[in-house]
């Protein structure tokens, strides 16, 4: 994998934008991308291999896949494993859409779970078979650059496809050093990568330190507004039991995600509020004994999610930084907003960055600040109502899968702009080395 990448002397045939001469590559080859609308009636279909665990799930990677496929200038194919190690006590497995528009494919992959390694080993066999029948363009990875993964796609792109651009996409926003030989498959990556996608501004600073050099935008989660919609709020409350001003929360049990803030918080609100807590975790018995106005619930099926939502007047994620974590992006953010309904959140990582409203943002581990702030909800639903409503309008602008696919589209296109990004990430390396 030591061998650096080469990028003149490449046969390619049907590049996107134009048929090119045997044994070369020109930056003319995305010459039919540079149209703000669309490829010429020359180009074919850019082709675009999806790589990631995510894909597994219809409502997270399958739903970005679909939306890139509804642009006719790309060609999607989707590669995932046949299983992945969730949250370190399950398996889980690929649900595949029905309805797609785009190629699905399953592969085992070795080394799926690693213990204190968790599954940043896993690999594909089978992976150079898969990039020599699709012939892809731009393969974009949705794992951590630090994963054997990463560094065997990118070992593999320069001896089967070299003249396809390789994204890695990073949530990473903690600049710890990782043990071997991770540090090392980050560092590989960095240099090959030929994009980084951040899932948040701190990801691509700590990037940055870690010696990347290359062109980098931040590109958020996404959420399926055809799953997460505002409902009929009645019908979910007795779904749930739920009554009076509920504040909820819905995530890991543990820690570092604040939960104790949120209790304290919770004590100073009258007795009319009731605090309802989702999810699994080591801190599961002591929540039991929290009193009569928690509730605790066992963690909910994704397409159950909408309607607990919907039982609550507010989300509360109050998560904590440690040396180790801090919050990378929050997906019941834009999950509870896209059911119109407001979260506060601390100022612990990309939160607020997510939440987008500093009136919604406290200080992490404050309680007091919590308390006021559920408070102001409580005593003023008309305002947290018209909050639900803008942050509903916000999500569905800028983290549906139809705008984060939006996004995609432009920054596949502009990969094939020019060679200019290569010729700025080689100068920036040579003063590096100075």
């Amino acid at each position: 994998m030591g061998t650096e990448r080469n990028t003149t002397n490449v046969t390619r045939t049907a590049t996107p934008g134009e048929t090119l001469a045997k044994g070369t590559f020109s930056a003319r080859q995305g010459e039919g991308l540079k149209e703000s609308h669309g490829f010429s009636k020359k180009t074919r279909p850019l082709k675009v291999l999806l790589i990631g665990h995510q894909f597994q799930v219809p409502t997270e990677g399958q739903a970005k896949a679909g939306a890139l496929a509804k642009f006719p200038e790309l060609e999607i194919k989707v590669l995932t494993p046949a299983r992945y190690r969730e949250g370190e006590t399950r398996w889980r497995y690929p649900q595949p859409s029905l309805k797609t528009g785009y190629q699905f494919q399953v592969e085992r992959v070795a080394l799926p779970w690693a213990g204190p390694a968790k599954w940043y080993l896993q690999w594909y066999p089978d992976l150079s078979r898969t990039l020599h029948s699709f012939q892809p363009d731009v393969i974009d990875v949705w794992e951590e650059p630090w994963s054997l993964l990463s560094a065997q796609i990118c070992w593999l792109r320069d001896r089967v496809v070299p003249a396809a651009r390789i994204i890695s996409e990073t949530e990473q926003n903690v600049g710890r050093i990782l043990p071997p030989p991770f540090e090392w498959f980050r560092s590989y990556t960095f240099r090959k990568a030929d994009l980084l996608i951040g899932r948040n501004t701190e990801a691509l600073q700590v990037a940055r330190a870690k010696g990347y050099v290359g062109p980098a935008s931040v590109v958020g989660n996404g959420v399926d507004t055809a799953l997460f919609h505002p409902r009929d709020r009645q019908r979910c409350r007795l779904q749930f039991g739920v009554n009076g001003f509920a504040v909820g929360y819905v995530g890991r049990l543990v820690p570092e995600k604040g939960l104790q803030d949120l209790l304290d918080a919770f004590d100073g609100l009258p007795a009319e509020a009731g605090l309802w807590i989702c999810g699994d975790g080591p801190m599961r018995s002591q929540l039991e004994k929290a009193g009569p106005r928690v509730h605790l619930l066992r963690p909910v099926p994704r397409e159950k999610l909408p309607e607990l939502f919907n039982a609550l007047d507010i989300l509360v994620l109050p998560s904590r930084t440690t040396s180790r974590w801090k919050e990378q992006f929050g997906r019941v953010i834009i999950e509870a907003g896209a059911c119109g309904i407001p979260v506060v959140g601390s100022d612990s990582g990309a939160i607020p960055e997510v939440i987008g409203c500093p009136g919604l943002i406290f200080k992490e581990g404050d309680s007091e600040a919590l308390r006021a702030l559920l408070e102001s909800m409580r005593a003023n639903p008309s305002r947290a109502q018209q909050l639900g409503q803008e942050v509903q309008a916000r999500v569905e602008s800028l983290y549906c899968w139809e705008a984060i696919a939006q996004q995609m589209r432009e920054l596949y296109r502009g990969m094939f702009s020019s060679e200019s990004t290569r010729l700025e990430r080689k100068l920036a390396s040579m003063q590096l080395g100075k």
